[in-house]
C-alpha cells in the first residue's frame, strides 16, 4: 500500500506559491480539483478534489514539512485527508514522511519514516 501511495502524487504545476495563490483543474475523467495556498510559513496548501458523478470528495490539506540531516534529508505532509462518499461513509487518513538518504555519500536511498493512520470516521 505505502508504495502505491509514493507512486501516484505528481506535482504538475510549479506550486511555489504566493499567499493565497489558486489552481483549479478538471482531469481528463471529469475529476476537478481546487487548491489554495492558505499558509507561507509553515508552507499550507488546502484541497478538494470532486468526482464528476458526486461519487466521492476528498478534501484536506498538506503542510509541507522538511528537515536537513547531515547525508539525508526527511520530507513529508503532515495534514489530514478526508475521503466522503455519496453514501455518506466518511474516512480520514494520513501520510507517513519519506527520509532520502545518500545526498552527499554512498548509496541513494528513499525510505518511509513513521506511519500512515487511516481512521473510519463513520463506523
Amino acid at each position: 500500500m505505502i508504495s502505491s501511495i509514493y507512486l501516484c502524487f505528481d506535482q504538475k504545476k510549479p506550486f511555489n506559491p504566493l499567499l493565497g495563490e489558486t489552481l483549479q483543474a478538471k482531469f481528463p475523467d471529469g475529476t476537478q480539483i481546487y487548491c489554495e495556498h492558505t499558509s507561507h510559513h509553515p508552507p499550507i496548501t488546502n484541497f478538494l478534489m470532486e468526482d464528476k458523478d458526486g461519487l466521492y470528495t476528498l478534501s484536506g490539506y498538506f503542510e509541507q514539512c522538511g528537515k536537513m540531516g547531515a547525508n539525508s534529508f526527511t520530507s513529508g505532509l503532515r495534514g489530514p485527508c478526508t475521503l466522503k462518499f455519496k453514501d455518506g461513509h466518511e474516512i480520514r487518513f494520513g501520510f507517513p514522511s519519506y527520509k532520502v538518504g545518500g545526498m552527499v555519500m554512498g548509496e541513494r536511498t528513499i525510505e518511509t519514516v513513521g506511519s500512515s493512520m487511516f481512521e473510519d470516521i463513520t463506523n
